[in-house]
């Protein structure tokens, strides 16, 4: 069955993909990854990180995957030793040089999408240094199917790994140097600003000083999200990895993201997949989202852009609103007593998270205050909620709310 592997920003974000159905995740330390601007690893939570997964038969990838400079290398040295020593099982790079290193100390490589593999040739090459590889974002379906019949032709043993969900940029595969020129803050070292994001304008200028406005106002540049949530069966016969995109968002998005594909994927297994379809797309729509698309994956079938030009950000309709914070947790009884700071009613869904607890999402069945069942608790109260999942004093505690 293929691999689910999901992003973690920090421990919380690590806990919560397990917790949701991840076979594995990646993550990285505070230097030499592609999201510098993300909480990332200390060198010990990794460590914790990685005992946990373990003990639950899971995996762990540490992404070292940024452009490597000659004042680098000592660096990448010493932490491709840590790496080995907490026993990573596996090395997401992106250099050459990193890759022959890792491979010297015995570490699995998997080949970074920076590296832009757009055939079976060049594949065949990062086979000498790799188990797995990403492939290019700018393939179709179509093309990664080609790749993956000519590699078993030519019986070079090599997992596939593709994008599943999660942001999208214009540059190709991830290299970008927009923010270097305007910001001197380098994307390929993972400290990118996102100027594409913003607003532009596009004018066309003729040499006898004239020019006309094409487009003014607009989100040039800014992709919408991949969501490949309608296609997993297809995917499922290509790849032997799903990734979800995500080391710098919210552990919220990591939950629902990872719970809803896992139940996807499961759902082919088991024969229920369309019928719960629209339950899956119901739910990827409750997380951050620049509208969907599906990439570049049908663009040999299709003209249709994947650009937002008219929004900036998020358009979600959901919201999530805090709402309280846990003070206390009773275990013999499973019950939570949360302090609010705004209305709560049984039926609700709340979101708790918090550093140890990661995001978990519960329905209200039932609340108490006092001892006496009541139907809607209010602002200033503390309320006490049952719950299937533990949770631990100073969780915070939220609900989405749909505009």
């Amino acid at each position: 069955m293929v691999e689910l592997l999901a992003p973690a920003r920090d421990l919380s974000g690590l806990i919560t993909a397990f917790n949701n159905g991840a076979d594995s995740v990646y993550c990285g330390l505070k230097e030499m990854s592609m999201r510098a601007t993300a909480k990332n690893f200390e060198r010990n939570e990794l460590i914790e990180g990685i005992n946990f997964a373990h003990d639950a038969d899971k995996r762990v990838y540490l992404c070292t995957n940024t452009v490597v400079y000659e004042d680098d290398i000592l660096n990448l040295n010493e932490i491709l030793e840590f790496a080995k020593s907490a026993e990573v099982d596996a090395i997401i790079v992106n250099d050459i040089g990193a890759m022959v290193t890792a491979k010297e100390l015995g570490l699995e490589v998997h080949v970074s999408v920076q590296n832009n593999i757009t055939n079976s040739k060049t594949a065949e090459f990062f086979s000498k240094f790799a188990k797995r590889v990403v492939l290019s974002r700018e393939l179709t379906l179509n093309q990664i199917k080609r790749i993956k019949e000519n590699l078993k032709v030519n019986k070079v043993d090599l997992e596939l790994e593709g994008f599943i969900h999660g942001a999208l940029c214009t540059a190709m595969s991830g290299r970008c140097y927009l923010s270097s020129y305007l910001f001197n803050r380098n994307a390929n070292c993972g400290d990118c600003l996102q100027p594409c994001r913003r607003s532009w304008k596009l004018v066309n200028e003729h040499a006898d000083g004239t020019h006309e406005l094409i487009s003014e106002g607009k989100y040039l540049l800014s992709p919408k999200d991949l969501c490949m949530i309608e296609h997993i069966p297809e995917m499922i016969d290509v790849f032997d990895c799903f990734k979800i995109e995500g080391r710098a968002k919210n552990v919220d998005y990591v939950m629902r993201a990872t719970k809803t594909y896992r139940e996807a994927i499961d759902s082919v297994v088991d024969g229920t997949y369309e019928e719960k379809l629209p339950i899956f797309k119901k739910e990827l729509d409750k997380i951050y989202n620049r509208e969907y698309d599906t990439g570049f994956y049908f663009r040999d079938l299709t003209c249709n852009h994947d650009l937002q030009y008219e929004f900036e950000g998020n358009v979600s309709p959901y919201k999530k609103i805090e709402v309280g914070k846990v003070v206390n947790y009773f275990k013999k009884v499973d019950v939570a007593e949360i302090t609010l700071i705004d209305d709560l009613k049984v039926g609700d869904s709340v979101l708790i998270i918090g550093p140890t607890t990661g995001c978990i999402e519960e329905k209200i069945e039932s609340m108490q205050v006092e001892g006496e069942n009541i139907t809607t608790a209010k602002k200033g109260q503390n309320v006490g909620i049952k719950l299937e999942n533990l949770v631990r004093e100073n969780d915070k505690v939220y609900i989405l709310k749909e505009d």
